[in-house]
């Protein structure tokens, strides 16, 4: 005779924020936490993004496809199915703000009140002039986070990676380009080819791309200044 299994019926309903698809979901189980805490040991971001796509993957009920996602997709979703898991609230350090004080606060976050901030109507065709348009689209957790481009540099070369991310096709009066046909360096050299005000309608797509975000108030119990944080990206929460 078989052994029982337990808890793997779903319990919970979630809206995926960038569709606002309903889907069903169960905590994780020791399984996965267990993949999850080996991951975060490890300190290996494609390890960790796996561990994490993995757990929802497993925890969302019927055929569902997790490498849709975007990347505030899978923040959001992981946070509500943690909060589920191992309780609602998480408790992070937070430094006081005043400069001679600098105390380490213990703060506990609300999991059930975070949401993703900047959610609606975008439009996603930028006209850079009268005859080249680019269309943008908010690029998948999956397409984001196995570029090293993306995950380890910064400056310049972490922003043009996540605009190639976002640029699905370049239209023109006679055809419409495919983006992902060409490598990063072509992508690049398009870019490049922009002035600043044509650049900087881009980046604003990049910029007001949707986030978890939450804003949190706490006094500290050290010199008692009220402190104010916003609180952005998964990382922040944990």
């Amino acid at each position: 005779m078989a052994l029982p299994k337990l808890n793997d019926t779903p319990k919970y309903e979630l809206t995926v924020p960038s569709t606002g698809a309903k889907i069903k979901f169960r905590p994780f189980l020791v399984k996965e936490e267990k993949v999850l805490l080996l991951a975060m040991e490890s300190q290996e971001q494609t390890q960790i993004f796996s561990a994490i796509t993995d757990t929802i993957d497993a925890c969302i009920q019927g055929d569902f496809d997790v490498k849709t996602l975007t990347s505030f997709d899978v923040e959001y979703l992981f946070i509500k199915i943690r909060g589920k898991s191992v309780g609602e609230t998480s408790t992070i350090g937070l430094k006081c703000g005043n400069e001679e004080c600098n105390f380490q606060n213990e703060v506990s976050i609300p999991l059930d009140e975070i949401k993703v901030q900047g959610l609606g109507a975008v439009n996603n065709t930028i006209v850079l002039d009268d005859s080249i348009s680019v269309e943008m689209a908010y690029p998948t957790f999956d397409t984001v986070f196995s570029d090293k481009d993306v995950t380890e540099a910064e400056g310049s070369t972490q922003l043009f990676a996540l605009l190639r991310k976002c640029m699905v096709a370049i239209l023109t009066e006679e055809e419409r380009v495919d983006v992902s046909e060409y490598p990063a360096a072509d992508v690049d050299a398009f870019i490049e080819s922009t002035n600043q005000q044509q650049f900087q309608k881009m980046v604003a797509f990049v910029e007001a791309m949707p986030k978890v975000s939450h804003k949190v108030k706490f006094t500290c119990t050290e010199c008692s200044k009220e402190n104010e944080f916003t609180l952005e990206g998964m990382q922040d929460f944990f």
